[in-house]
């Protein structure tokens, strides 16, 4: 019976802590000039660069013409370049340029000071058990629909 409790109250929370994090990185991404929508693209390049635009959409977990939109406008602020792959020339790699390098460490900042929120008060072991148990939940989510949702690298899934 406590089983059934659990289950019904985990989505508020779920909610609670999605919305004040959007509205963080809307507000922190805001002032280095970017959008909310830009942040899990850079967090994926930054984890890793040469990724195809197919690969980038299913780990961010959005449509392939979000992530050509995204990408154009990443593209027009001068942080990434999109470059043809040698086998298969339909196939578009997304490399950083030097001005994302230049806002890495800001890009950093804004991860680690809503970790630091979120994580407020917790000892190194809870810590740990609960990025365990957030893997593994998210390991449970993306596997009932299918796909890799925002949120991998971003938020230390690396």
């Amino acid at each position: 019976m406590a089983e059934k409790g659990t289950k019904k109250r985990l989505t508020p929370w779920i909610c609670r802590l999605s919305r004040p994090s959007t509205l963080f990185v809307g507000r922190e991404m805001g002032r280095i000039g970017f959008g909310q929508g830009h942040f899990f693209f850079l967090a994926e390049l930054y984890s890793e660069e040469g990724l195809s635009q197919d690969e980038l959409s299913r780990r961010v977990g959005v449509n392939k013409s979000n992530t050509s939109r995204a990408l154009a406008k990443l593209e027009s602020f001068g942080l990434i370049r999109r470059k043809s792959d040698p086998d298969n020339h339909k196939v578009k790699k997304i490399y950083l340029k030097t001005k994302a390098y230049e806002i890495q460490k800001e890009f950093r900042r804004i991860q680690n000071q809503w970790n630091d929120t979120l994580l407020n008060g917790f000892s190194e072991n809870e810590k740990a058990r609960l990025l365990a148990n957030l893997k593994k939940m998210a390991g449970n989510a993306e596997a009932s629909i299918g796909a890799v949702l925002p949120c991998r690298a971003s938020c230390g899934r690396q």
